[in-house]
């Protein structure tokens, strides 16, 4: 009995060819000429098949960038592979379409055979961009609710609303120099114009103080994290930044509040917070106390580098100062200046 194996083969790979639901083109080599198309890329490009055999895929516009469609093809002849996640196709009736295109060239029976996929993910990308544009939309409301509720510490405590701007600033320009995504900054900024709001909860002549505090009013004063969070966790940021709220006054060696946390335990966004915020608020006035001057803040978390603070986060704080950082000047609207900026 003669092996038919071979024979089998091939019909299956003649059926997956013309069944596929992607775009398959096979081409000479090392000419570059289509030999054979699928009725998926037909459908999808809008030529026949006579119409494609023996063009090269510049002519046809399957990758409508002619200086890509060569660069690619001599990709494959040089490395045997290319791809492409996201490249433009022109049609024959002149519609552009996103598509994903890899190509191979591999030995068939003695000679060799470039075939090329074609995807069509215009609809993907087009869902992609719908969802961005509702993303940004949603952002741009709970940039409005921060507003807010930033407005209500300010209508209440003018020197924390001052306090949480000069910090969202500081913590911002830290995190740039961290290397953080400008969506995790985004994230660490509007955490910072509101990781007091649970002061809200705090009786007035407590936070304006002049004398020290009880140990009630300290315990007191130190639920503001906790109220900060209950406030914030019902709110559908892209970002967790109720959790930010909560841990900015944790510290590594778990000296801080509110759950002793230590080291790794404590987001990247509330360490950069923790720093910014220890900084601001030793170098400002306060009702309570004259400032401390900005060196003796950056003397201390300097000196505390590694046990209570995290030392990339102070290094970068530090070396900001250094190169001429300085808070800026709220009389200038700050927080719709930042709120444009970044």
């Amino acid at each position: 009995m003669s092996d038919d194996r071979p024979v089998n083969l091939a019909l299956r790979y003649t059926r997956l060819f013309e069944t596929a639901q992607d775009g398959i083109l096979l081409l000479s080599y090392p000419q570059g000429l289509i030999e054979d198309a699928n009725p998926y890329i037909l459908k999808l490009t809008g030529y026949t098949k006579l119409e494609l055999v023996g063009k090269e895929l510049w002519e046809i516009g399957v990758i409508a960038d002619k200086n890509k469609a060569l660069e690619a093809f001599q990709t494959i002849i040089q490395s045997g592979f290319v791809r492409y996640d996201n490249i433009d196709l022109l049609t024959k009736g002149g519609q552009h379409l996103a598509v994903e295109f890899v190509c191979n060239s591999y030995p068939v029976n003695g000679d060799v055979v470039i075939q090329c996929n074609i995807r069509d993910i215009s609809a993907r990308k087009a869902a992609e961009e719908a969802l961005q544009a509702e993303q940004a939309r949603s952002i741009a409301r709970l940039t409005e609710i921060i507003a807010s509720l930033s407005n209500v510490i300010a209508a209440r405590d003018s020197y924390t609303a001052g306090h949480q701007q000069r910090v969202a600033h500081l913590a911002s320009a830290i995190a740039v120099h961290l290397g953080m995504s400008a969506s995790d900054i985004e994230g660490l900024r509007m955490a910072c114009l509101v990781h007091d709001i649970g002061k809200i909860s705090i009786p007035a002549e407590i936070l304006a103080k002049p004398g020290l505090l009880t140990p009630l009013e300290v315990a007191l004063l130190r639920g503001h994290v906790q109220a900060g969070f209950d406030i914030l966790k019902p709110l559908n940021f892209p970002w967790p930044i109720a959790m930010f709220v909560l841990q900015h006054h944790e510290r590594l060696d778990g000296s801080g509040y509110p759950n002793a946390l230590r080291n790794e335990e404590i987001c990247l966004q509330a360490r950069v917070m923790a720093v910014a915020d220890t900084v601001e608020a030793m170098a400002s006035n306060r009702p309570y106390r004259p400032s401390k001057g900005l060196d003796a803040a950056l003397k201390y978390v300097s000196d505390e580098g590694g046990r209570l603070f995290d030392q990339s986060v102070v290094d970068a704080c530090v070396k900001l100062f250094q190169e001429g950082y300085s808070f800026p000047d709220l009389s200038v609207e700050l927080y719709g200046e930042l709120n444009r900026g970044r």
